[in-house]
């Protein structure tokens, strides 16, 4: 029998009948009418080449085959329905790798209040955290938390928020004690953090490049997190977004300035492969990092 050209509510129908052993209570439960279910039963009886069930005084009969049958349609139909209902996600007993990729400011900024749900609400998931690297994300990755560009590709993001860059430097700095102007910011020994230890320019370089000025990057770091005690002891500035200047042992360090021209502004994002975008445990993890928004 080609399956193709079977009508599977048949057996639905069919299951019913035998589990009821009659006809006009399967047609109660089905909310079918009775005549509509004789029509099933007639086809069915055609298709095995057998009475699967017969009357017998008031009462129906399931025939060898009709008993043989009935455990193994309600094994189909059970099957059928778990197929078909949607998948649901449990935080409390899942049990879950979340491979989560961002660069250190989203693991001090924004993944401690992350983590600490993750901990509460489902104790047998993981979260795996490992740097990103925009050219390198793809279906594999849970979460990416980026500031960049987003890459191509059939990624799905969600706004966290927008921030701009200020001035960071030792108490005292000498240079700071007059009126900071474009070209004195520029002539400073500027630290820049560059997650891939690759990059010299960042987005600040851009603004000076239109007002022609230029800086000199005297030290590129890898890391967010071993900047402010660098700047606490030397005289390097340091122009960094306002929510880590804003954290508590950058403001123990450093004291904090604006940048003496218009700053650049960038958006934090959380960023997921389509594949991922209705999948339950996947919504739930991105419940715990609301936003401005999905695109």
């Amino acid at each position: 029998m080609n399956l193709r050209n079977f009508d599977l509510n048949l057996l639905v129908v069919l299951e019913a009948v035998l589990s009821e052993a009659s006809i006009t209570r399967a047609a109660k439960r089905l909310n079918l009418s009775q005549p509509a279910v004789s029509q099933s039963v007639a086809r069915a009886r055609e298709v095995f080449g057998d009475d699967l069930l017969v009357r017998d005084g008031a009462s129906m009969r399931l025939t060898p085959l009709g008993r043989r049958l009935a455990p193994q349609l309600k094994e189909f139909c059970v099957k059928a329905e778990a197929l078909l209902s949607p998948c649901g996600f449990d935080p409390a007993t899942a049990e879950y790798n979340f491979n989560v990729h961002c660069n250190d400011l989203s693991e001090l900024l924004i993944l401690p209040p992350l983590i600490a749900s993750v901990g509460r609400q489902a104790p047998n998931c993981r979260l795996i955290i490992r740097a990103v690297e925009p050219h390198l994300i793809d279906a594999s990755v849970d979460l990416a938390i980026i500031g960049a560009p987003l890459p191509p590709g059939p990624f799905v993001s969600k706004d966290l928020y927008d921030d701009h860059f200020v001035l960071i430097a030792r108490p005292g700095h000498p240079a700071l004690k007059k009126r900071l102007t474009p070209e004195r910011f520029a002539a400073l020994e500027h630290a820049l953090v560059s997650p891939t230890g690759k990059g010299m320019i960042g987005p600040v370089d851009t603004m000076l490049e239109q007002l022609g000025l230029s800086r000199r990057i005297a030290l590129s770091v890898t890391r967010f997190a071993t900047l402010p005690q660098i700047i606490s002891s030397t005289d390097f500035v340091a122009a960094v977004p306002s929510r880590f200047a804003n954290w508590s042992e950058v403001k123990k360090l450093c004291t904090v300035w604006p940048l003496p021209f218009k700053s650049p502004r960038f958006t934090m994002r959380m960023l997921w492969h389509r594949i991922h975008d209705t999948d339950p445990a996947h919504e739930w993890l991105r419940s715990l990092l609301p936003g401005d928004g999905k695109r």
